[in-house]
């Protein structure tokens, strides 16, 4: 039979528990429930799990407490419990949250005070044998060790539990004194105690502090905690002592604190493991810099010299060129820009991710920087035969990185001429809505598939081919784009149906557009 894991083990004494078991974190939510907290409470596991307590709990971790409450179980009906609750610590004395113990007393409240009201008024019934018969019914009904001793200290009533509890028989108890109930080493301090009592009898509900234990016939001790009222009678007054045995909860703290030790190991193994891979991430963030950063001037620096070389070469300054090698000029300015592109935009999209990307915030007209953007897309847009379309209302300004704003209407540009076949149709709009600056560019391209629009900004994504049957740049353009228009505290998105064309609308927010009556 495979060992089980400790966790488990614990877990599973847990649910054998009669009394409900509960664990909070520090924000008051729960991280354990036994079955013994679903069995009087009403509430399942999943029901409650990760939430706050859907009763009426008030757990508090600053200091031990035992109470009894009154909560309102999930099916409506409100039930008495008592509640034992300890902070819950780690090895270092953080606070981890709250432990509680949750114990169903309805049936021995309901009980103990229908019996407490009838002892005290014993004496005024009109039927005594009457009463006599009801009390011992309550009595024998009692789910705790209930006994009567005389101001001598002798035992005068008792019930079934405490012949069960303490394996005496009932003649063998009555008529002898408590402390037979009690150890020896401490019979000599209870009947200090019990003297002092008498000084002041007054009635001490359960949990008020005074724990002791209780010895059997057969000698061995177990832990009981005992409430105190004292009962006039003919004779005097008596004491009644309600006797309940704390073994099972005794051994549930038990496992609590064994729990409590598991998690704190755990919690520290689970630290450390984390406290390597962040070594182990800022080491490959370091790694990644550093290459980018020589990326930057290893890679970019002779594409700068291939692309200017490629130019010269096309003015045929040197001499005129054939028609192959015009063409293969050509070749090598295209894809040097392509090159130089894509390094570009990694770099951009490292920056941004890193957290590094410095926005330089001016203010200039959309319109002028629109018109620098179209400059370079007319070319290509000529090449197709696209009509290209803008319709700013009105001169309107804004507050932003002129270089990354035109990289984003670029990007959105260059991407629609790609998308659009010859002799359609790209248009931008720009507007001003509410406290929102609006800009779109829509065209009448092949569009885009629905089960494409949630990818659409991811890295390295690219949808479908180009109008020329090829897929074209870097996957980077919208992903840079989005990132951009978020970093301005913007927004963008995409509304598109295949063979219907797309638009991509961004906005930027009121405080970083201004309205210029002329620029």
């Amino acid at each position: 039979m495979p060992a089980q894991h400790p966790a488990e083990f614990l877990r599973a004494l847990l649910d054998a528990s009669p009394s409900g078991i509960i664990a909070l974190n520090p924000d008051g939510r729960v991280q354990l429930w036994s079955r013994g907290a679903e069995r009087i409470l009403g509430w399942a596991e999943e029901d409650v799990l990760g939430r706050p307590l859907p009763l009426e709990l008030q757990l508090h971790s600053a200091h031990e407490r035992e109470v009894e409450l009154r909560p309102r179980r999930k099916d409506g009906t409100v039930i008495d419990v008592e509640l034992r609750t300890g902070p819950w610590t780690d090895s270092q004395g953080t606070n981890r949250g709250t432990l509680a113990i949750v114990a169903d007393i309805t049936r021995r409240l309901a009980v103990e005070r229908e019996l407490l009201d009838l002892m005290e008024r014993e004496t005024e019934m009109q039927t005594e044998a009457r009463a006599e018969r009801r009390f011992r019914e309550l009595l024998e009904a009692a789910p705790d060790a209930i006994i009567e001793v005389d101001r001598e200290g002798r035992i005068v009533l008792l019930n079934r539990v405490t012949e069960k509890l303490f394996g005496y028989n009932r003649e063998e108890l009555l008529g002898q004194p408590v402390e037979l109930l009690i150890p020896e080493d401490l019979r000599a301090m209870h009947v200090h105690h019990r003297a002092r009592y008498w000084d002041h009898p007054l009635t001490r509900p359960m949990g008020s502090g005074l724990t002791l234990e209780g010895r059997r016939k057969d000698g061995s001790r177990f832990p009981v905690e005992i409430s105190l009222s004292p009962v006039k009678s003919e004779d005097g007054f008596r004491v009644t002592a309600i006797i309940r045995d704390t073994s099972e909860r005794k051994r549930a703290e038990s496992q609590l604190r064994a729990i409590q030790e598991t998690y704190t190991r755990e919690l520290a193994a689970t630290n450390r493991e984390l406290e390597a891979r962040n070594r182990a991430i800022e080491r490959a963030d370091r790694l990644k810099s550093e290459f980018l950063a020589s990326m930057s001037h290893e890679l970019r620096t002779p594409l700068h010299t291939v692309i200017g070389f490629s130019e010269l070469l096309a003015e045929q300054l040197k001499g005129p060129l054939n028609e192959d090698q015009k063409r293969f000029v050509g070749h090598i300015h295209k894809d040097s820009i392509h090159l130089l592109e894509l390094i570009n935009d990694i770099l951009d999209l490292s920056k941004i991710e890193a957290g590094r990307l410095e926005l330089r915030s001016e203010v200039f007209d959309i319109a002028t920087v629109l018109e620098e953007a179209l400059s370079s897309i007319r070319p290509l847009g000529r090449a197709k035969s696209i009509e290209i379309e803008t319709n700013v209302g009105v001169s309107v300004g804004i507050e932003a990185d002129r270089v990354r704003f035109k990289q984003v209407l670029y990007n959105l540009l260059s991407n629609a001429v790609k998308f659009t076949p010859q002799g359609g149709r790209v248009c931008v709009n720009a507007s001003v809505r509410d406290d929102l600056v609006e800009i779109s560019v829509s065209d009448t391209g092949v569009g885009i598939p629905p089960q494409e629009h949630g990818a659409i900004f991811d890295k390295f994504h690219q949808v479908g081919a180009t109008t020329k049957g090829v897929r074209e740049g870097t996957g980077l353009g919208l992903a840079i784009t989005k990132r951009l228009v978020e970093q301005h505290g913007g927004r963008i998105w995409l509304e598109s149906e295949p063979g219907k064309g797309s638009r991509f609308t961004f906005t930027l927010p009121v405080n970083q557009a201004k309205g210029l009556d002329r620029i």
